[in-house]
């Protein structure tokens, strides 16, 4: 500990916390007091006997470059800064930082922080931390990685009254050098975390991130996170407090949803739900059944479970008959299951109960609804007694809890030792939130198909033609390069006098459609140089010849005049790729023309995308019943628009780091016909 201090509140915590937890002396370095926190000190790094591997930095700002080097003397390969003043607070913060990093580097120091509360390794009982004195000191399952200090000690304080126990607690700061996503890198293959929590601000080394969520996803190992940042005041917030842009939200719930992470909206969430993943593991089966003693439970539980996507499976007929045969007349067999009250009296109903629903098909988990045991009151114990017996022989994973949320005392984690039980929950939301996410994580990871690698859009590359950084690129152009990539787009010819354009509706044998075409114009309605329903041959010509003028008068340069059959009815969806500074290419889908800002309703995902993962998307999309026939109108031929949609983002990977974005807006899509109406490619600047 170098900086310690008697009158600093953070330093009398790291003291504290490492007598609880560690077993080792620590040296404690201050030239300037003999003896703090009741150890001898000493003046420097380089005076503790054999060295030192790790300092726990606890000095002010301006000293720490200084007691860094001291500390590389010593030996130390990593230091833990919890100090404020850096990249968090100003520019000259950001230049402090950067020097500080470069100093870090040149040592070959590790740096965790600045601006943070350090970390706790409870397995191998290392504490170079200042959190909260009530963290769980029994090393645990689950870990939990917070970029927030304060958001950390307020995490374990609530763990701490659940009885959730951690194998690490690490606080990242401003993250110089370690990020979150380093973090849950190591963390993964740590072999005592089953599940990993997260509260992050911001997710620096996106690759690093995804790698290090594909291997949990292998390994059955949860990820949960809780993103802050999703309003533009919480972005601000956030980068007031960490010196670090939040990222666009949507793209990260995008890459949260696609990797199958747990997207969590409470602190209570990430704690309870990363806890019950680490307990339970995968579910075989993503069913959930609820026993309990409260009808007012059940129905609490069933209007809850609607709203955050609970599957409770009806039950089967011999389960209907089997569970008909324990409870009183007046009881009634389904999912969630009202035991009644009777079940304090006769506790073999728990058990009776938890036989059925475990030879039901669909079911892996079941949720006890049940008062917390208190001394006095022996029937309490005993439910927990029976439901630990019952869940060890049918293999079933279960939890307890209360109706209203409850701490859990001492007495409760002594029956919980000695029933076997090991997930109680706070209260009926919480469960029901839980189980939710614990049963749709299964699932995911059940039917999750291998990730998509980038190599797959070489074929497409080989047939396209280079960008050319800064240059624009026309309707037509864009068109060949999306034909190229087999990408469906409704025929088109280019005309460049109004004889062409005859020609070519004649050719149609029917209504068109009239487009500028330039690589100067990229949205052509803004010009007026969009013309509908156009029939016969005066009606083409003079239509061309008004195009060519609007285009004259506005200045623009003219490739000629786009001639395309016009396409009634179907429906119009948004398809686009676009390039974001920290993830790289996103794709979108969204129903397109009003109906875009209308239902500020679209799906995303990063590329590369597989199909199965298109056809997720689509469902996504609040308006997706409309794809499936809707009050009579016919159901689109959803696998022609997954490849569609699959097209469209294998060329704009294969097109490179110099495009912008690609878009097909709209793709009309009908039961007989998937179809791009109008092409977009823009290009990144020159540099």
């Amino acid at each position: 500990m170098v900086g310690a201090s008697d009158g600093n509140l953070f330093s009398r915590r790291a003291f504290a916390q490492y007598e609880r937890i560690a077993e080792q002396p620590i040296a404690i370095v201050n030239p300037r007091s003999p003896i703090v926190h009741g150890v001898e000190t000493v003046a420097r790094c380089q005076d503790v006997e054999g060295g030192i591997d790790l300092a726990l930095m606890l000095t002010p700002q301006r000293f720490t470059i200084a007691s860094l080097r001291d500390a590389a003397e010593a030996g130390a390969s990593a230091a833990a800064i919890m100090s404020q003043g850096w990249a968090e607070e100003d520019e000259d913060g950001r230049v402090r930082q950067a020097e500080l990093v470069a100093v870090a580097e040149q040592l070959g120091i590790t740096l965790l922080g600045p601006n943070h509360l350090g970390f706790v390794n409870l397995w191998d009982r290392s504490a170079a931390t200042a959190l909260g004195l009530n963290l769980p000191a029994e090393p645990g399952a689950f870990a939990l990685v917070s970029q927030s200090g304060a958001v950390g000690s307020s995490l374990v304080g609530y763990a701490s009254r659940h009885d959730v126990n951690f194998s690490f607690v690490v606080t990242t700061g401003n993250e110089a050098m370690v990020s979150i996503a380093d973090v849950v890198d190591y963390l993964v293959d740590d072999e005592h975390t089953k599940a990993i929590g997260v509260f992050a601000e911001t997710i620096r080394k996106p690759a690093t991130f995804i790698a290090a969520a594909r291997r949990a996803a292998e390994l059955g190992k949860a990820i949960v996170v809780l993103k802050a940042g999703s309003s533009e005041l919480a972005a601000r917030t956030a980068q007031a407090h960490t010196g670090a842009l939040v990222g666009d939200d949507r793209v990260i719930d995008a890459m949260l949803r696609q990797e199958g992470v747990i997207r969590v909206r409470t602190l209570e969430d990430l704690v309870t739900i990363g806890n019950l993943c680490a307990h339970t593991g995968p579910l075989k089966k993503s069913g959930v059944a609820v026993l309990s003693v409260s009808g007012g439970a059940c129905d609490l539980i069933a209007d809850r479970g609607q709203e955050v996507g609970l599957d409770l499976p009806a039950l089967s007929a011999s389960a209907y008959s089997r569970l008909a045969e324990v409870l009183p007349p007046y009881g009634h067999p389904q999912n969630p299951l009202d035991v009644t009250g009777g079940a304090l009296a006769k506790p073999e109903v728990w058990r009776r109960g938890i036989e059925v629903m475990a030879d039901e098909q669909e079911i892996g988990f079941v949720g006890i609804v049940t008062s917390l045991p208190t001394s006095g009151e022996p029937q309490r114990d005993m439910t927990f007694q029976v439901v630990g017996e019952a869940l060890r022989e049918t293999g079933l994973a279960g939890a307890i809890f209360p109706q209203l949320d409850q701490d859990q005392s001492e007495y409760v984690r002594q029956v919980k030792a000695a029933s076997g039980i090991e997930n109680v929950l706070p209260s009926v939301d919480r469960f029901t939130v839980a189980a939710a996410a614990l049963s749709r994580w299964s699932t995911w990871l059940r039917e999750r198909v291998a990730p998509v690698g980038a190599h797959e859009a070489d074929a497409t590359s080989a047939r396209l033609a280079s960008l050319v950084p800064g240059a624009a690129v026309s309707e037509y152009s864009a068109r060949g390069i999306a034909i190229a990539g087999n990408v469906p787009l409704v025929p088109a010819s280019l005309a460049t006098d109004a004889a062409e354009a005859i020609a070519a509706a004649r050719d149609i044998q029917g209504p068109v459609v009239l487009k500028i075409c330039s690589a100067e114009v990229a949205h052509k309605t803004e010009l007026g140089g969009v013309l509908l329903d156009v029939a016969g041959d005066d009606a083409v010509g003079a239509g061309f010849e008004a195009l060519t003028e609007r285009a004259r008068q506005a200045g623009v340069n003219l490739e000629g005049v786009l001639v395309s059959p016009f396409r009634k009815g179907g429906i119009e969806l948004l398809v686009g790729v676009t390039r974001d500074p920290d993830w790289g290419l996103v794709l979108a889908v969204a129903f397109g023309g009003a109906l875009v800002e209308l239902l500020d309703d679209s799906a995303l995902r990063l590329l590369p995308v597989s199909r199965a993962e298109v056809l997720r998307m689509l469902g996504e999309l609040r308006g997706s019943r409309l794809l499936s026939g809707f009050r009579g109108s016919d159901a689109v031929d959803l696998d022609q628009v997954a490849n569609a949609v699959v097209a469209i983002a294998d060329t704009a990977l294969a097109l490179g780091p110099d495009l912008e974005s690609f878009e097909v807006n709209p793709l009309r899509v009908s039961a007989d016909a998937v179809e791009g109406l109008d092409v977009l490619i823009t290009v990144r600047a020159s540099s």
